[in-house]
């Protein structure tokens, strides 16, 4: 998204633009800039790699995007360029017709292993004038002022825009009924929470009270693993499926890595157990075989 709008803003600027979707290939031969945006930080070995081609053609670099916010130090040494850190407010409220948008920005939780709160820091910043998209990327809707709440809810209807999905979801900690009632009318896709610790047990199995008349498949808990012990992140996993959900587990990964296999290694785990553990999960396996007796080696053979 941060793309297209960089596009659209480059446009405006008297640019004329062409977009693509990985390397541009022989295209860069008649091109004077290069902007590059990286989503996620194992996406900048790629990145650096077209920089690098792009400037040994002359043309001039940018790169951001969310992937690039603590990875400044390795895209100098790799490169021998800055990158830009954080959002580009030059673009960042471009208008246009995108199929994604953001109603405001930050997360008051400040969730160590989220780049959210670094990125767009631990207070809101409301976009009364956002325009509605089918997916809405907000970071914490359940935490926003409830009277924004309903201005995003109301301005979707004026528009006609039916919510796809709310794809970064809700807080079980500033979730209630009101929550519930406020945006069910309006959400078409699953309810996505997290279950990233222990200590949020209470939060999590209230919410999952509220949502007890919703499906599974339209309740996305996603389960952090690798921050906490093996015997802690099964009992989250197990209590999500007790609780009439289906855990996702994403085990945890340093805001810089190069690799989404370049797993934060702590409390006794190792990367082919976190590995086996998220594909037990999010495999569905756990419907045939308990977590005890499941041997990776057979396990495509299901």
């Amino acid at each position: 998204m941060g793309a297209v709008k960089l596009a659209g803003w480059l446009r405006d600027e008297g640019y004329r633009v062409t977009e693509w979707e990985g390397p541009p290939g022989l295209a860069l031969q008649e091109t004077d800039l290069v902007a590059l945006s990286v989503i996620f930080s194992w996406h900048a070995p790629k990145a650096a790699q077209i920089a690098l081609t792009a400037t040994a053609l002359g043309a001039e670099v940018w790169c951001g995007g969310p992937g690039m916010f603590t990875m400044g130090n390795w895209w100098r040494e790799q490169t021998g360029m800055e990158c830009h850190r954080g959002l580009d407010l030059r673009f960042d409220r471009q208008p246009g017709s995108y199929e994604m948008t953001f109603a405001s920005r930050g997360c008051p939780v400040g969730c160590s292993f989220c780049i959210v709160p670094k990125l767009e820091g631990k207070e809101f910043t409301l976009d009364w004038d956002f325009t509605p998209a089918p997916i809405l990327c907000d970071n914490n809707l359940s935490a926003l002022p409830v009277d924004f709440q309903e201005h995003i809810i109301r301005r979707y209807g004026e528009r006609g825009i039916r919510l796809r999905d709310a794809n970064s979801g809700f807080e079980p900690r500033t979730f209630d009924c009101g929550t519930y009632q406020r945006w069910k009318p309006l959400l078409r896709g699953p309810w996505r929470f997290a279950f990233d610790e222990m200590a949020e047990e209470r939060e999590v199995e209230a919410m999952m009270a509220i949502l007890r008349t919703e499906s599974r498949k339209r309740k996305r808990v996603y389960v952090l693993i690798g921050n906490e012990s093996e015997d802690a992140c099964l009992e989250r996993a197990t209590k999500v499926l007790e609780w009439g959900c289906e855990p996702y587990c994403q085990p945890l990964l340093p805001l810089n890595a190069l690799s989404r296999r370049a797993y934060k290694i702590a409390h006794g785990w190792t990367a082919q157990r976190l590995t086996d553990f998220a594909r037990y999960y999010n495999r569905h396996l756990w419907k045939y075989v308990e977590w005890g007796g499941y041997d990776r080696k057979v396990r495509t053979k299901r």
